[in-house]
């Protein structure tokens, strides 16, 4: 699961790194509240693994950065399975992989932040809503 999730944030990365070059006048907060809502546009819902659909990709203001909204479907939407203990290893492979991920230099350099939302497809709560700022990855 950590190779997938690894996998999936590299390609996410390398299409906002493509979309950062498409624009001189917008301002930084509207390109990135623009290359979001393209890539949910275009890109989302996605199948990224087994019971793991990316439904969207969201910026925000405050703080700072980008969500990445998951949502966890059949065997693995279970709160029994997902627990913090069975989660901590794969949040832990999240914030090395954004640590070694160049593609998102432009945005780390702006110290944003980046959250990673999975959220029940049963009952629509989080199983894990974790947010990297700059202390995480650099």
């Amino acid at each position: 699961m950590r190779h997938t999730l690894f996998i999936i944030h590299c390609s996410l990365s390398i299409l906002l790194a493509a979309l950062t070059a498409s624009s001189c006048t917008e301002s930084f907060e509207d390109r990135c509240r623009r290359e979001a809502r393209e890539f949910t546009e275009k890109q989302c819902p996605r199948l990224v693994e087994k019971n793991i659909i990316l439904d969207s990709m969201t910026y925000v203001d405050t703080p700072q950065g980008f969500i990445y909204h998951y949502r966890v479907t059949g065997e693995l939407d279970n709160p029994e399975l997902l627990t913090a203990d069975n989660l901590e290893p794969i949040i832990e492979g999240m914030r090395q992989n954004l640590r070694q991920n160049l593609s998102l230099r432009a945005y780390k350099e702006r110290g944003l932040s980046f959250t990673y939302r999975y959220l029940s497809d049963s009952t629509g709560e989080p199983f894990v809503d974790t947010t990297f700022g700059p202390e995480d990855y650099q």
